[in-house]
């Protein structure tokens, strides 16, 4: 019966914890979170933060984790909302210019590392950001089905938006008029022209789709 009750429980306390962690990791410099203060925000004491983490390393790994998977639903909720593919396009780059943003100092901090642990982040990174890939490369085939954007690689297309993104983020975080500028660069280069794909050029569009 207790473990019924308890695991919950613990689920929940350690959920708390890994959220309260991305929150100060995405506020602050690694080297600046220290694990008292995301005991204070998660509301638990030091010695029960650290029966669920052993180390700061494990915890950061896991709260990048969490922060990538919660900007991958919200890119996913932007491209299902309502309006024209254009607007929500233009809302997904606000959300990643100000998410990957925040990111920047935990992307920072894991870069120049050379330890397991740099590489466990940096694995991390990859597979967040590669599924951020997945859902804007479903937002740019909705716009090529609907007509809206030309025809393109589109694997090339996902590439050149988030490291469009991902460079403008690093150094202007937050910035709406940055995020207008780069939605208008990008939309500038999707829209449909009726042009005929240059030869070789990679046209199956769907390959993101499925």
């Amino acid at each position: 019966m207790d473990g019924f009750t308890i695991r919950p429980v613990f689920a929940k306390r350690r959920l708390r914890i890994i959220q309260a962690a991305a929150c100060l990791f995405t506020e602050r410099a690694y080297a600046d979170v220290h694990v008292d203060a995301v005991a204070v925000a998660a509301g638990v004491a030091k010695p029960t933060l650290y029966r669920y983490f052993a180390t700061k390393e494990a915890l950061f790994i896991e709260a990048l984790e969490c922060a990538l998977d919660e900007l991958r639903h919200e890119i996913r909720a932007l491209r299902a909302g309502t309006g024209s593919v254009e607007c929500r396009l233009r809302r997904v780059v606000a959300c990643m210019l100000d998410r990957v943003g925040r990111l920047t100092p935990a992307i920072r901090a894991v870069e120049g590392q050379s330890s397991d642990f740099g590489e466990r982040s940096r694995t991390v990174l990859r597979n967040g950001f590669s599924a951020l890939k997945e859902e804007i490369g479903a937002l740019l085939v909705d716009g090529t089905e609907m007509g809206v954007f030309g025809r393109f690689d589109l694997d090339v297309a996902v590439l050149v938006v988030l490291g469009g993104i991902r460079m403008a983020a690093h150094s202007s975080a937050g910035n709406r008029d940055v995020a207008d500028a780069v939605a208008d660069f990008l939309l500038k280069g999707l829209r449909a022209r009726g042009d005929t794909p240059a030869r070789g050029s990679r046209t199956d569009v769907g390959i993101l789709a499925s």
